[in-house]
């Protein structure tokens, strides 16, 4: 993955080839495009995210005997600890993966 710098200074030479604007346009213009891409990037992140907890949300609320390796009927733990200890193995896999 290139870095925003050099993602910026490509466009800003892809622009300059068709020689409309000048140097500082070209580069603030390259600027604008690469934010507004990572912008996009990071909200389709949150909305995966979101996703993830509605499906997690709607697993616990549906599962009568539990979660494989959670055994909340033989633990006695109360459905929002299970639902705690869920989210944070799935986070703790998300670090390592």
């Amino acid at each position: 993955m290139r870095t925003r710098e050099e993602q910026i200074a490509d466009l800003a030479n892809l622009f300059g080839e068709e020689g409309t604007f000048s140097f500082v346009d070209d580069l603030d213009a390259a600027t604008k495009h690469v934010l507004e891409a990572e912008r996009r990037a990071e909200q389709r992140v949150r909305a995966e995210i979101a996703r993830d907890s509605e499906r997690l949300d709607w697993l616990l609320s549906h599962s009568h005997y539990g979660i494989p390796g959670f055994d909340p009927v033989v633990s006695g733990r109360t459905p929002e600890k299970r639902r705690d200890d869920l989210i944070q193995a799935i986070d703790a896999e998300r670090e390592v993966g």
